[in-house]
């Protein structure tokens, strides 16, 4: 299978763990990953607000560029997910923008054409490659683990853009428990992480705090999200809330792929987990029998 990879602006610019791991693991399970050329940032968080018209033609750029190349779009960002959604939407049903954006790309010899189909990677993996034939390349089982998961607001708000998860999304869920691990839910699971709170930062990192806690109470090993920019407030603010609230509670919070990758027999340096900054090598280093797991 072969897709026209968007990896978003925190992949690339921040989260290079995550970027390493979804390449190793995708690679693996027999997926090609094209780069699209010329492709820029997807406005959703940067413009949607301040200049919608600006934030539709970043998103329209980038499908009519992966439009030339043939292949449909696979998203890792849950923002950038839902943005490419809505834009294809607001595109299909105002022809007053769609002419506006179609002129702005023309300055660049591109067109648009509504035809680029979107894909979010929990949907790749689950509906595409499927539980089964991943279970067939799960080398380490993590069956002595109990985690939680933290699919992002966008991976099913707004419903009607969304996956058919319902209220209670799944998917990821069950992408966790093929690698043999225990899935945990809590109260606060599907609440946001705080990264939508963006007029206040001491306001995000106590939401943050609040998940973190409440994980820890429940003595869960650890956080597996899908989500770039919950992974960004759960991993990498962990420091930051532990300066604002006093409070020092330190969980290991770790990328889906990175998961999967330990679970693959794929060594932990490959897998970037040496960039994530909450005590994730708690599961890396885990030992049965005195016995590295994870060390290939």
């Amino acid at each position: 299978m072969e897709y026209a990879f968007y990896p978003g602006c925190l992949f690339q610019t921040e989260q290079y763990g995550c970027h390493l791991s979804t390449i190793e693991t995708l690679r693996r399970l027999g997926l090609e990953l094209k780069n699209i050329d010329r492709s820029s940032c997807c406005g959703y968080i940067s413009y949607r607000l301040s200049s919608p018209v600006t934030w539709t033609f970043l998103t329209a750029r980038n499908m009519a560029l992966a439009q030339i190349m043939g292949l449909e779009i696979l998203t890792v960002c849950n923002e950038c997910h839902i943005s490419f959604l809505q834009v294809k939407k607001q595109l299909a049903e105002d022809p007053l923008l769609r002419s506006k954006i179609d002129d702005a790309l023309k300055l660049e010899d591109l067109e648009y054409h509504n035809e680029c189909e979107i894909n979010h990677i929990v949907e790749v993996l689950y509906d595409k490659i499927g539980v089964k034939r991943i279970s067939k390349y799960i080398l380490k089982p993590l069956d002595r683990f109990k985690f939680t998961t933290q699919p992002g607001c966008h991976l099913f708000r707004p419903k009607e853009l969304s996956m058919p998860d319902g209220v209670e999304p799944y998917k990821l869920d069950e992408l966790v428990r093929v690698l043999g691990a225990e899935i945990v839910d809590y109260p606060e699971k599907l609440d946001c992480c705080g990264a939508l709170i963006v007029a206040d930062d001491e306001s995000t990192r106590k939401v943050a705090n609040r998940k973190l806690r409440s994980i820890k109470e429940r003595r869960i090993d650890g956080v597996v999200t899908i989500c770039p920019h919950c992974f960004k407030m759960l991993d990498t603010s962990q420091g930051d809330i532990k300066n604002l609230s006093g409070e020092k509670t330190r969980v290991p919070v770790i990328h889906y792929t990175q998961l999967l990758g330990l679970a693959m027999g794929i060594n932990a340096v490959k897998l970037g987990l040496q960039f994530n900054q909450s005590p994730v090598e708690i599961i890396y280093r885990a030992r049965i029998g005195g016995k590295n797991i994870f060390v290939s």
